[in-house]
């Protein structure tokens, strides 16, 4: 059985394949009740369908520049950094509230 081939350099691949894994990332987290921006929220109805192709893209494209073993290895720690990274974010930049008042 052959792998079917990109004509991609190693850069290319390494570029497209993180692309990959953090669009699928961001899809989860977008799916996920605990997401707090209300933009990617709305559009995050399709979140576990596109994150879960896109998981899967990612995942055919490291193992095809790096091997099975590392790029299952490589594909699963950016996937976890991205998904540590993306509430972090959420939470440094969200909206103002509004100022605490006064007690009496």
């Amino acid at each position: 059985m052959t792998v079917p081939t990109i004509g991609l350099s190693s850069l290319g691949f390494c570029t497209l394949a993180l692309l990959a894994t953090l669009l699928s990332a961001i899809a989860f987290y977008a799916a996920s009740p605990h997401c707090r921006w209300p933009r990617l929220r709305r559009a995050g109805r399709l979140g576990r369908e596109v994150g879960t192709v896109a998981a899967a893209a990612s995942l055919w494209l490291w193992m095809a520049n790096l091997g099975v073993g590392a790029g299952l290895v490589v594909m699963l720690c950016s996937w976890m950094a991205a998904a540590m990274l993306l509430p972090c974010l959420a939470a440094w930049h969200r909206p103002l509230t509004a100022p605490a008042r006064e007690r009496r």
